[in-house]
């Protein structure tokens, strides 16, 4: 089983590092979502779906998929095609809708403030970046969300008060979750706490399974109950 992970915007897959560094026996692939992207292409969250895709469907093993932030986007994405070897997702700091419209803009503001030199470490240019952003306000997962069937976990920082809500909400639609909530974390716990966020990935992969409320949900839609 390979476990795949996904960065966010301002981070590249050396950012997995202390993470995967304490999952010595996991079998891990950090995936680069701007790999092959050149300076004069449009970057948004349809094109990077597509690039994750390509490089998963080249895989012929069952795979996890982890993301934070943007890269939870595009699990969630992958979710939702129910691909056969996707055998669980892991998602932290995740957003399912749009966010909120002001603090997208306010977002947007502050990526057009910053210098062009500020984004040589993100391998995308500032134009690139503020068409990503601005895609995501057409992101509208939840209908969707509610019925995927495949194990989940859905982590957050208690301090990532952005995220903490749009978590807990996650794991209330999505009937096969579990919540892991690790006490004083902000938003970039691969960075912050690596070795928290590896226990809760290996607790995961330990005993991944369905919880009660899985099965509900399956003999719902199986009419068996009503």
């Amino acid at each position: 089983m390979k476990l795949n992970f996904l960065h966010w915007l301002g981070q590249s897959t050396e950012d997995w590092r202390d993470v995967i560094d304490e999952l010595p026996t996991a079998n891990t692939l950090p995936i680069s979502l701007f790999s092959g992207i050149s300076n004069t292409d449009s970057v948004n969250l349809n094109i990077l779906n597509k690039n994750v895709s390509a490089v998963l469907d080249d895989l012929n093993e069952p795979y996890i998929l982890c993301g934070l932030s943007l890269g939870s986007v595009l699990v969630l994405q992958q979710a939702i095609r129910k691909k056969p070897l996707l055998k669980g997702i892991i998602v932290s700091a995740a957003q399912f809708e749009s966010p909120n419209k002001i603090l997208l803009t306010i977002q947007d503001l502050i990526f057009r403030l910053m210098p062009e030199g500020s984004y040589r470490n993100m391998n995308i240019t500032k134009r690139q970046i503020i068409e990503l952003v601005h895609s995501l306000r057409y992101l509208k997962l939840k209908d969707e969300l509610s019925k995927v069937t495949i194990p989940s976990l859905i982590i957050c920082g208690s301090k990532d008060r952005i995220n903490l809500s749009a978590s807990k909400q996650l794991s209330k639609i999505m009937n096969q979750s579990s919540l892991k909530i690790i006490p004083n974390g902000g938003h970039e716990l691969n960075r912050e706490q690596p070795g928290e966020y590896a226990k809760a990935i290996n607790e995961f992969l330990v005993n991944r399974k369905f919880p009660v409320k899985m099965w509900i949900y399956l003999l719902r839609e199986s009419f068996i109950i009503k």
